[in-house]
């Protein structure tokens, strides 16, 4: 959930929801769709990168929009994200200014940071002597449409960042987003991000723009018509009314041997559960029937019916309809198509 005020704005698991008045899949403000990390489930000492997607659905897009990431929150007390503010005191003048003790800074869509060779060891072994130990590291970020600076004196015990405009007005939730990554770190477990291979629109494959880590950066491209395998169909006057409006099925390209075993459990208590997994779906335009899809469940398995559908919207041009992908262990990948309404 994310709070209208700028300065106590938290992304909780990454998600970058909307304001809770708003359709949580439409995409009109900055939001922040997902974090990937090359390792869900690291390594000590293992170099770990992470991947930022967001969009700028704002009226005022496009627009400057900087990213900046925050390291060096390991095993806080009771693993909680919070425990983390007070590691990161002191970055009033990030991230060209002074940094706090074992603090890292970067900028951009992308962020590499070093899992500690001691992650494990320095941290007390679980109350449950079943489970396997293991450490865990906190990244932060802030996508903001403005100029980072100390948060507003009224801010206690949250992160010390705000956002704000040329006039130092602090920006809100619609211009300011920031969130967490968990990085768990085990000597023998890995979790691999769930592999995607296309998308279906209409119950037919179309061309993504772009999948995983090619997203990045990725540049709207032109459509017309007249192309082969491009998605066309037309407006509604009650723009994306569930009501009123078609209904398109749309679903990411999965296949279900992709499916993990939750290596954890099964070596601590010899389950045979698997991965969760589900998806949520997100467009810049129309409106989509379901946010949430259930893909795996633990104990059940696979479940077929992970699509939902997609309702066009009223103005014709082009619709930016995404879908992220998310297991329990820290694994998220997505894939970003576009559909030309006429």
């Amino acid at each position: 959930m994310i709070a209208r005020r700028a300065s106590i704005v938290l992304a909780l698991a990454a998600l970058g929801c909307g304001a809770e008045f708003d359709p949580p899949h439409r995409v009109e403000t900055l939001r922040v769709l997902g974090v990937q990390k090359s390792a869900p489930y690291a390594a000590p000492g293992e170099d770990v990168e992470l991947r930022i997607l967001w969009h700028d659905g704002s009226p005022s897009a496009p627009r400057p929009v900087t990213v900046t990431w925050f390291s060096g929150c390991i095993n806080p007390p009771g693993d909680l994200y919070y425990n983390c503010f007070a590691t990161f005191q002191g970055l009033e003048g990030a991230p060209s200014g002074n940094l706090p003790p074992g603090v890292s800074v970067g900028v951009g869509d992308r962020f590499t940071f070093p899992m500690p060779d001691d992650v494990i060891t320095s941290r007390p072994p679980p109350q449950d002597p079943k489970l396997p130990r293991y450490g865990l590291a906190y990244v932060f970020f802030a996508a903001c449409a403005g100029e980072l600076g100390p948060a507003p004196s009224d801010a206690a015990e949250q992160f010390p960042l705000g956002c704000y405009d040329a006039a130092g007005r602090a920006l809100d939730s619609d211009d300011f987003i920031v969130g967490y990554s968990a990085i768990y770190a085990y000597d023998a477990f890995r979790n691999e991000n769930p592999p995607i291979t296309g998308f279906s629109f209409n119950d037919v494959s179309v061309p993504p723009v772009c999948i995983g880590e090619d997203c990045i950066g990725a540049v709207p491209v032109p459509l017309d018509c007249s192309q082969p395998d491009v998605p066309c169909i037309f407006g509604c006057e009650d723009d994306g009314s569930e009501e009123d409006c078609d209904g398109y099925p749309v679903k990411p390209l999965i296949d279900p041997s992709i499916v993990e075993k939750d290596s954890v459990s099964a070596a601590a208590y010899g389950t045979d559960a698997q991965e969760q997994m589900w998806i949520r779906y997100f467009v810049d335009r129309g409106s989509v029937d379901s946010d949430i899809r259930l893909l795996n469940d633990a104990n059940k398995g696979w479940n077929d019916d992970f699509g939902t559908s997609f309702r066009a919207p009223r103005e014709p041009g082009i619709v930016n309809l995404w879908a992220v992908v998310y297991d329990n262990r820290g694994g998220v990948n997505w894939v970003r198509t576009q559909v030309l309404v006429q």
